[in-house]
């Protein structure tokens, strides 16, 4: 990948429509009190689309403030994924591709149809060119990606099998 935004983090958090969500969030607050619409929720979402900002920069320094920001919001909202996959994407587009599967295996634990973390990680397998891990992610998206993205997958996976 020679433009890290080719990764599939843009896709992994659904953060098409983050912004029309926060502008509906904002006319929430302004209708109702804090408490109504969800404080929690809503602070994960601002600071998700805070994280992509800093990521669809693309400078040295915003890929740290990603990392930085993701890693304290992963400690904040253990329970959150999209935190803990975005440092595996940040250590993907450092090219660490094993401390990046680290990360998403964490991710595969608790989410095992995380979209994300399976994508993300059989790019990580690839660039390591390492089959055993290439044929465990195609594994995972045969059983829970799309329609198109298990019939791709699969198709790789009876690929490799054949060699």
């Amino acid at each position: 990948v020679t433009n890290p935004a080719q990764l599939s983090l843009f896709h992994m958090h659904d953060f098409h429509g983050q912004s029309e969500k926060m502008e509906r969030a904002h006319t929430a607050s302004e209708e109702f009190d804090n408490e109504e619409i969800g404080d929690d929720d809503f602070f994960e979402e601002v600071m998700q689309e805070y994280c992509f900002s800093f990521y669809s920069i693309g400078s040295p320094a915003s890929y740290e403030a990603f990392l930085a920001l993701s890693q304290q919001l992963s400690k904040l909202y253990p329970d959150n994924m999209g935190f803990v996959n975005n440092i595996g994407s940040y250590h993907l587009i450092r090219q660490e591709y094993k401390t990046a599967l680290k990360y998403y295996d964490k991710v595969l634990k608790k989410q095992p149809d995380d979209y994300t973390a399976m994508q993300n990680g059989l790019l990580a397998s690839r660039k390591m060119k390492n089959l055993k891990l290439e044929k465990k992610y195609l594994a995972l998206i045969v059983k829970y990606g799309s329609d198109k993205d298990k019939l791709l997958a699969q198709g790789r996976l009876d690929a490799l099998n054949r060699k």
